[in-house]
This record gives structure tokens, C-alpha cells and sequence, in this order.
């Protein structure tokens, strides 16, 4: 008998399984993934999940409000992380914890899970659990989308912001701030954040 935990799932099963779960899933790779444990093998049975720490709820707090009153009246709108953001290259289903999009949302649907295709700028809050994947899975994934221009990341574990951002060329550059004066501006978006803001009330 097949061990559940190499079944391969469709789309369509983790959409019908997602749209009835009260807790959030990922899909890479034909796997079903806890959001949040990227290093836990996709089961239809794992339900519990454990809850990001302290500071990064603020962090991603602070990031959807900072994103949302920068951006207010020019034409891009800040979502948090229950959008889902879908990758055409490797079908895969991803959970950011706060996504930038600018102009009109582009929608694909499977089956009754609406799935953001066209983020401009994507944010994640590192932790212990997440940090490796975010870095090297899930930006691999997250940068084969054509209208991704900044990926931000902001980790919950001590004061260090990363920006990889999308050149003319094609090409990705990082800039890395570990000053607690520093600031990081998102060229995509004209916007500059400094770190202060971003780590506001956070004790780390």
C-alpha cells in the first residue's frame, strides 16, 4: 500500500481539501504543506499548526500598515497573508505574509479558491522554522513571476531587512540592512521604509 505521505495530489484535490480546511495549506510540488512548516511532508490529515511567534506578528503588522498608508491614492493596494499568490511555471499555491499589487488584482480561480497571479512586491517574516525556505525555495518560486519587481524579507529573530530586487536586465540584487538607523526604499514602488518602522515595538 502507498504511504499517504508520497501520494502526489492535484490541484484540484488540494483546492477542494484548502477550501474546506480551517487552517492554511501550501501546494508545491504535487505536496499539501502546513503554511508555516515547509519542512513537513504534505498530508491530507495534518491539520495542527502552531502560531507565529511575538515579534512576527508585529513585524507583519507593521508591514501591511506601513505598505497600506504609503501606497494610499496611487493605485496599489497591500494585502495581507490569507491572499494566495499562485505560480504558473510549478503550479504551485503560496501563502506570503503581506504582498503589494499595482493596478487591477489579475484573479485565476481553482475550483472556488481565488488565486492572485500578478504581485509587484512580496514580503516575508523570517523565523526559525521558514527562514531557508524563504530564501531559497520559495523565492526561486516567487521570482519565475513576470510581474514580481521586489522581494522583501524581514527577519523575526534579529534586526536584518533583505531586499532582492528585479533589474532591467533581469537580473536580482540584494541590498541587506543590519542598521537599526537604516531605511530600505522598494524601487517598484518609489517607497522607503526605514527600519525603525518596520521592527516598531518588537523586542528581539
Amino acid at each position: 500500500m502507498e504511504s499517504p505521505r508520497k501520494r502526489r495530489y492535484t490541484e484540484e484535490e488540494y483546492s477542494a481539501m484548502e477550501y474546506a480546511s480551517e487552517f492554511k495549506h501550501e501546494f508545491v510540488d504535487g505536496q499539501i504543506y502546513p503554511w508555516g512548516h515547509p519542512d513537513m511532508l504534505g498530508m491530507y490529515d495534518v491539520q495542527a499548526m502552531s502560531g507565529a511567534s511575538l515579534a512576527h506578528n508585529i513585524i507583519a503588522g507593521n508591514v501591511f500598515g506601513l505598505f497600506q498608508n504609503a501606497l494610499r491614492g496611487k493605485g496599489c493596494r497591500t494585502f495581507g497573508s490569507d491572499m494566495r499568490v499562485y505560480v504558473p511555471l510549478t503550479g504551485t499555491y503560496l501563502y506570503p505574509d503581506a504582498l503589494v499589487v499595482c493596478g487591477k488584482p489579475e484573479i485565476q480561480q481553482n475550483g472556488k479558491l481565488d488565486l492572485l497571479t500578478n504581485p509587484v512586491v512580496i514580503i516575508e517574516v523570517l523565523s526559525d522554522s521558514t527562514a531557508d525556505y524563504d530564501r531559497s525555495g520559495k523565492f526561486m518560486r516567487y521570482r519565475s513571476i513576470e510581474s514580481v519587481r521586489d522581494y522583501l524579507l524581514i527577519d523575526s529573530r534579529s534586526l536584518r531587512v533583505e531586499l532582492y530586487s528585479r533589474t532591467e536586465t533581469g537580473q536580482w540584487t540584494l541590498t541587506e540592512i543590519l542598521d537599526a538607523q537604516g531605511a530600505v526604499t522598494l524601487p517598484s514602488l518609489g517607497v522607503t521604509l526605514t527600519v525603525a518602522e518596520l521592527y516598531e515595538d518588537v523586542e528581539l
